[in-house]
């Protein structure tokens, strides 16, 4: 398979994911989750990200893969953080005779792992992501299974702009619609102590300020409690917000310039 039939077929797993993700690590929890079934690879994998200068682990497939990962963020010496802090791909690594970072070395041969790789991709300029590759089987990332792995890393890095957009616009509409159900359950209080009080609308919702001040509440709480008390129902919910998502819910292959499958 050439290069771009891969990207194209990573691509296509990825797709169902990028169209229902709500949130960057669920995203990447997923993308990491498809690391064997396309690269080949039997074994253990991370994502890890640099952050505000901090090297996390942001999705993994097991606990191996996290705690060969948190010795190197501790003691800032391995593959990933090479990967991470300098854009550096190391290839190949054999932590039993790799003299290079030894802490790392020690506890991921004690992990079971006898193959090893910090593949970086770049997210935009001076920010990387790293997929980390541990392999209990010395051949584990022989052939072209590493070059798989660069491909798929190159994929997944492509994607996350477009995953933070499509979160950004679920949490739009997360807050309109609290912001709909608060001023739905506000006005049907007004109505009721309208009704109660005889007053107009300004001097109902001064009733409701006053008592969310006294009662140090939130205005749509005491607006429900108002409303249960005087109807002996719970305020009805507004019908939910459903922002339009364009190309009818299909998200589109991200882009940078390269070449490959439309």
């Amino acid at each position: 398979m050439d290069d771009d039939a891969f990207r194209h077929q990573v691509w296509s797993r990825l797709e169902g994911s990028l169209a229902r993700t709500t949130s960057v690590q669920d995203y990447l929890q997923d993308a990491v989750q498809e690391t064997a079934g396309l690269t080949g690879v039997e074994g253990s994998f991370s994502l890890s990200v640099l952050v505000y200068d901090h090297l996390l682990t942001v999705a993994t497939t097991d606990r191996a893969a996290w705690d060969a990962d948190q010795v190197e963020f501790d003691t800032e010496a391995g593959p990933c953080v090479e990967a991470l802090r300098h854009g550096v791909d190391t290839g190949l690594v054999d932590p039993r005779v790799d003299d290079r970072w030894p802490a790392w070395a020690a506890v991921t041969s004690m992990l079971g792992f006898q193959a090893a790789a910090g593949i970086p991709a770049v997210l935009s300029p001076g920010q990387w992501i790293a997929l980390n590759l541990y392999a209990p089987d010395p051949d584990g990332l022989a052939g072209d299974r590493l070059d798989r792995a660069r491909l798929f890393t190159q994929e997944v890095a492509r994607t996350v702009p477009t995953v933070l957009r499509l979160t950004e616009q679920v949490q739009l509409a997360e807050h309109l619609q609290e912001a709909l159900a608060n001023r739905s359950t506000i006005d049907q209080a007004l109505g009721v102590l309208m009704a109660q009080n005889r007053c107009s609308r300004d001097e109902a919702f001064g009733i409701l300020r006053r008592a969310s001040q006294h009662r140090n509440l939130k205005l749509r709480e005491v607006a429900a409690a108002v409303i249960e008390r005087f109807t002996g129902h719970p305020a009805a919910e507004p019908p939910p917000f459903q922002p339009p998502r364009p190309g009818h819910g299909r998200p589109e292959r991200p882009s940078d310039g390269a070449s490959g499958p439309s």
